[in-house]
């Protein structure tokens, strides 16, 4: 999952950029008339860990998977 490791950089950079010790970056995708939304935070007590969830959802009704970890 290259897009993970580019995710979890872009949030480290901000990170640093703006001194902050905690980070909750949340970005929503189109594919049709599905939604893909990845939702990704990190907390002070874990600095070296992130967190993400990965939601897919349609509006047919059909869930292809409903919210999953990815570490």
């Amino acid at each position: 999952m290259d897009f993970m490791k580019k995710t979890q950089n872009l949030a480290a950079t901000l990170t640093k950029e703006f001194n902050c010790e905690e980070i909750n970056l949340t970005v929503q995708m189109r594919r049709g008339e599905d939604w893909i939304t990845l939702d990704l935070f990190q907390n002070s007590e874990e600095p070296n860990k992130f967190y993400a969830t990965v939601d897919y959802s349609s509006s047919q009704h059909l869930q292809l998977g409903a919210g999953r970890n990815v570490h």
